[in-house]
């Protein structure tokens, strides 16, 4: 498998080339499997081994960070330098039972729209039009992990991951590592978790960066710069104030949807925001200057509010940095674009097997990600290269085309029975073992 000899050198470890199993893991994401766990790849490939490919993705010691540092540079070699490059920050989950899965509790799960018991991984995309690929990620470690030094042990933490951070703080600093690396893209794009928070977005105008981010409907915004200044106490006297007040008595503070409710009907002009496959994509759009402020800000920051009116009538807000002399049909398309890293998920997840993996500890957790990552980029290179022949290439396609190429097991009826009675024995196993868990269980409490 050609894919696999362009990253070999990460997967010779100590002298020992676990490169094979590199390349049964890949041939499995790229597979057909409805689902694709470490079992299914094994029951799949010839010449496989289970325990083999369990123990390089969850304890070999190959670098997942220096693999996808060459994703990010293939990435950028396919998608950068372009005025319509962008990185894109998001979140997503993954679903999980029990609790030792590394990162694991009840915690907001988009996949499912509800409190649930899960793991959540903040990822950045290097997207350019419809063409994207994930280039980075960071799992998120609550603090109850965080504080617990005998759970982070179990799945293996490295000591210096046993600290909690917010996911600003995660995404934040996968911007400084693209930067670092010089990926070359024109803004950074995220949604509300992300836009609703002041810190990152200074964080990164301070670093040079353009931003168009979401925000909530009552975000709170000044329509002119209010001036704050700290004034002297009176005659000297008392204690110095600490907060600056508002001394442009004409500056007016308002939420997003009351800006919005009062100028859009009249100031808000349709634009064409994409090509789509429906057609082009138009919507109400309307933009304002607007200015974000709070007593204990040593200064008012100067942004674009950016306002679509939706096809069903719902509104999308969202705050940029971008220049004073940037068009509304420019801010516009760079509001549209975070749509991409949503597909890239989906691609990750529905095609590539992104939320099947049957690991819980750190390490295994980040070599899984980045060879979902290294195996979207494949897709994305594919694609890229037949756009002139199959300009509708997807990467399910591409999926079911190397289900030819790939080797495969032949499947006789003796093989699937055995397949099955391996299968039968682990979920016994997991039976039994929550069986003994129960009846330890009662006896503590009998006691």
């Amino acid at each position: 498998m050609k894919l696999c000899g362009n990253y070999q050198e990460h997967f010779i470890v100590h002298g020992r080339d676990v490169g094979g199993h590199a390349r049964d893991y890949l041939t499995g994401l790229l597979g057909r499997n409805v689902r694709k766990s470490i079992g299914r790849i094994e029951e799949e490939l010839p010449d496989s081994n289970y325990q083999g490919l369990q123990q390089f993705i969850s304890d070999s010691p190959w670098d997942e960070r220096a693999l996808m540092s060459q994703v990010r540079a293939e990435a950028e070699a396919v998608l950068g330098r372009h005025r319509d490059t962008a990185l894109y920050l998001d979140e997503t989950s993954f679903v999980k039972k029990g609790n030792a899965s590394v990162g694991v509790q009840r915690q907001y799960c988009g996949r499912l729209g509800k409190l649930d018991n899960c793991q959540v991984g903040v990822f950045a995309c290097l997207g350019r039009g419809e063409r994207s690929a994930l280039v980075d990620f960071r799992l998120f470690l609550p603090q109850s992990w965080a504080d617990d030094p005998e759970r982070c042990q179990k799945a293996k933490v490295p000591e210096t991951e046993r600290k909690h951070q917010t996911k600003a703080q995660l995404a934040l600093a996968m911007v400084r590592q693209a930067r670092t690396e010089e990926l070359s893209y024109n803004w950074v794009g995220g949604d509300e978790i992300y836009g609703n928070n002041r810190p990152l977005t200074d964080a990164l105008e301070d670093d040079g960066e353009i931003f168009l981010m979401d925000i909530s409907s009552t975000h709170q915004l000044w329509d002119r710069d209010p001036a704050g200044t700290v004034p002297a106490s009176a005659a000297g006297v008392g204690r110095p104030r600490t907060q600056r007040v508002v001394t442009d008595g004409q500056a007016v503070k308002k939420s997003a949807a009351q800006w919005t409710a009062a100028h859009l009907a009249k100031e808000g002009r349709e634009i064409r925001l994409r090509s789509s496959t429906r057609g082009p994509l138009r919507a109400k759009i309307w933009v304002k200057p607007v200015w974000q402020w709070e007593p204990a800000d040593p200064q008012a920051r100067r942004r674009w509010l950016v306002v679509r009116q939706e096809q069903d009538g719902t509104f999308k807000y969202s705050l940029s940095n971008a220049a004073a002399d940037t068009t509304w049909e420019r801010l516009a398309y760079m509001q549209t674009q975070r749509f991409w890293i949503e597909r890239a998920f989906q691609d990750a997840k529905s095609e590539l097997g992104m939320a099947d993996y049957e690991v819980r500890g750190w390490k295994g957790w980040h070599h899984h990600m980045a060879l979902v990552c290294l195996a979207l980029v494949f897709t994305l290179k594919e694609r890229i290269a037949q756009a002139g022949s199959v300009p509708l290439l997807s990467v399910r396609d591409i999926v079911e085309l190397l289900e030819v190429y790939l080797p495969r097991r032949s499947r006789e009826p003796d093989d699937v029975l055995a397949a099955m009675a391996l299968r039968h024995e682990a979920r016994q196993k997991v039976i039994d073992s929550a069986h003994k868990k129960n009846r330890k269980s009662k006896i503590i409490l009998t006691k």
